[in-house]
């Protein structure tokens, strides 16, 4: 008997959470009037309500993310709009207004005045779960489907929350104008790589090539919350650096003598495209110091590049590591700071390249 009930307490409750968002009609602080099915829904748009009142602490900690949030997701021009909805009598439109003056909030803010109070009712009164008290976040779907009260133990676990939400409402973020600058390192003097061609995997236009200093510095458009990949090549003048010490220096790790213990060392031996280090590096890298070729067939360019911060998990890793592209530099629209990359120039065990060729 009790497992029947159970189970039709799980029914009403499905049920319940399964009804669609009530329609209702608002007047923001700014006097515009919002119907949220006409003007938003209906036109395809997720909307976020967040219910609150003026002087709810919890709700004024978290205003300062707010703003940022709201222009991550278009700043109400894309797929997602915010409303804030008051649950006080006492917070009128003009209160309203003066919390968004306060914390630089764009987004619509509605009063008692505006009929705050009637929109916020389905959501204060259990209809799709518990009301635990502000702020509470409701997300609703183009179709009219809740999401009631996504929340963390954080206020910046809760907005990463209500993101998801969003997400999952079939909501894309719109490109945003990144900056992403950076230097290019060589050799443990922490020198600098000039002329290395910067760009962005997946996308076919160069960004930039770093100067003589070996900075970089560029702009562009992307999607924020997507992981993308720093490229940089460079393949001139393959002989530079290559010297008959590191040729010793290979034939010395292959006989065992003296095996490199830097991951960098690994990197810059294998000169064949081959994957591994063999003998025949150390002919091609003869070949080069004779001027019988210019460039190894088959090679890789002859300079590659990884992230400094990777960490290799031993030297004979080396190379499987690098093709696998784990030690590529990654990063999001919320990286800040430099974008680092350090420089191996093929054949040069030793770090002797001139990094200006």
């Amino acid at each position: 008997m009790k497992s029947f009930f159970t189970l039709c307490s799980f029914f009403v409750l499905t049920q319940l959470l399964a009804q669609p968002a009530p329609d209702f009609t608002v007047t923001s602080s700014t006097g515009q009037t919002i119907h949220l099915y006409e003007d938003l829904l209906d036109q395809g748009k997720t909307v976020v309500l967040k219910l609150f009142f003026t002087t709810c602490p919890p709700c004024n900690a978290m205003a300062p993310l707010m703003e940022p949030f709201y222009q991550e997701w278009g700043g109400g021009l894309a797929d997602v709009e915010f409303i804030s909805l008051s649950i006080q009598s006492f917070d009128t439109n003009v209160k309203v207004n003066m919390y968004k003056q306060q914390y630089g909030q764009t987004f619509p803010g509605v009063g008692s005045q505006g009929g705050s109070l009637s929109a916020i009712l389905p959501y204060t009164t259990e209809t799709y779960g518990q009301f635990l008290g502000t702020p509470t976040f409701v997300v609703i779907a183009p179709d009219g489907t809740v999401r009631f009260n996504p929340r963390g133990p954080s206020h910046a676990a809760t907005i990463d929350s209500v993101d998801v939400a969003i997400q999952n409402t079939g909501a894309v973020k719109p490109p945003v104008d990144y900056l992403a600058s950076g230097a290019v390192t060589f050799g443990t003097a922490q020198g600098a790589v000039a002329g290395v061609v910067i760009g962005i995997e997946g996308i076919s236009d160069a960004m930039d090539t770093t100067d003589a200093n070996g900075n970089f510095s560029f702009v562009a458009n992307l999607t924020p919350g997507v992981s993308y990949t720093l490229t940089a090549s460079k393949d001139s003048h393959y002989v530079n650096g290559i010297s008959t010490i590191d040729v010793i220096k290979i034939r010395r790790h292959l006989l065992g003598v003296a095996s490199f213990t830097s991951p960098y060392e690994v990197l810059a031996a294998e000169v064949s495209g081959e994957d591994q280090i063999s003998v025949l590096d150390i002919l091609l890298m003869n070949q080069l110091i004779l001027g019988v070729t210019q460039h190894p067939a088959n090679s890789a360019p002859s300079w590659i590049f990884v992230d400094p911060d990777f960490v290799f998990q031993s030297p004979a890793q080396a190379l499987t590591q690098y093709h696998s592209g784990v030690a590529n530099v990654r990063f999001t629209t919320a990286t800040t700071g430099p974008l680092m990359l350090r420089g191996i120039k093929k054949g040069d065990v030793n770090e002797s390249a001139d990094v200006g060729e």
